[in-house]
């Protein structure tokens, strides 16, 4: 199954238009998800065909930890020499991890950053369900951990980007405590509630559900960014533009937020974005 966010966007975009649950609330997003947890129905893995991939020269496969759940993960090299490095997650596209997605964001490697990919919850085979953005926000936040504990790495700069799937998952993360220094998002969109509706056939729990949509919806908490947040369109997407336009000027009344339109597709507006987003970081 092939994850296809660009198609929706259109009649998300006129859905959002009419849609009265998004009233924008100065919530707590941290605070949501203690107060209410996700009724998942049942128990999946991630809704999407992976293969089992070779590594790549140079590149470890380590376990992370997330709550009870261990967890993998694909490693740039380490150095060897004791000077610190910056190191960023990226978040891959879709619901499963494949080379592709680690190919798209070598940038980062090149630039000199330490490179972590995680497998989420329930993804290629691995410990745990898939519950479609919810515990998978915890286990985004705990590979920026294990980064933490490599001695390796600046603690003070540790980043984090993410691409469609990834990239709305992303928009939360930057909503919760974290190690991350500042957040990345690559074809992302705000308004996640509108894209769940649309997926009702792989959501283990009842979209429909109000508390449901609550802690997975990114607009509801603009007052809860806690990081500088960078949130990247692609210009073959017109109807996502707004509201990642809007979301994001909400977003800067209360934190720091910039939004930009990147020229290309989906696929390949990742290498300029990611460019981009190593500029920022660098300033960070």
């Amino acid at each position: 199954m092939k994850i296809k966010t660009p198609r929706l966007l259109k009649f998300l975009l006129l859905l959002s238009l009419t849609a009265g649950f998004f009233n924008v609330h100065a919530q707590d997003l941290q605070a949501a998800r203690a107060a209410y947890a996700s009724q998942i129905t049942k128990n999946i893995k991630a809704p999407q065909d992976f293969v089992q991939e070779k590594l790549p020269a140079g590149v470890k496969e380590i376990d992370y930890v997330s709550g009870k759940l261990h967890l993998k993960a694909w490693i740039s090299a380490l150095p060897d020499n004791a000077k610190k490095m910056p190191a960023v997650v990226f978040l891959h596209g879709g619901f499963s991890f494949s080379t592709d997605d680690w190919v798209a964001a070598q940038g980062f490697v090149n630039a000199g950053y330490l490179l972590l990919m995680p497998r989420l919850r329930g993804e290629n085979g691995g410990e745990g369900y898939f519950e479609m953005f919810g515990g998978e926000v915890d286990d985004a936040i705990a590979a920026g951990k294990y980064l933490a504990s490599l001695p390796q790495v600046d603690t003070q700069k540790i980043y984090l980007a993410g691409h469609s799937i990834g990239g709305s998952m992303a928009l939360l993360v930057s909503q919760m405590p974290s190690p991350y220094k500042a957040v990345a998002a690559y074809s992302g969109f705000a308004r996640l509630p509108l894209w769940l509706a649309h997926y009702k056939n792989i959501a283990p729990f009842n979209v429909d559900l109000p508390d449901e949509q609550k802690i997975r919806d990114p607009y509801r908490y603009v007052a809860s960014v806690k990081t500088p947040l960078y949130v990247f369109t692609e210009s073959a997407s017109p109807p996502a533009i707004p509201v990642n336009t809007e979301f994001c000027n909400m977003v800067a009344k209360y934190s720091i937020c910039k939004h930009e339109v990147i020229t290309g597709s989906h696929e390949s507006m990742i290498a300029p974005a990611v460019a981009r987003t190593i500029a920022l970081f660098n300033k960070s």
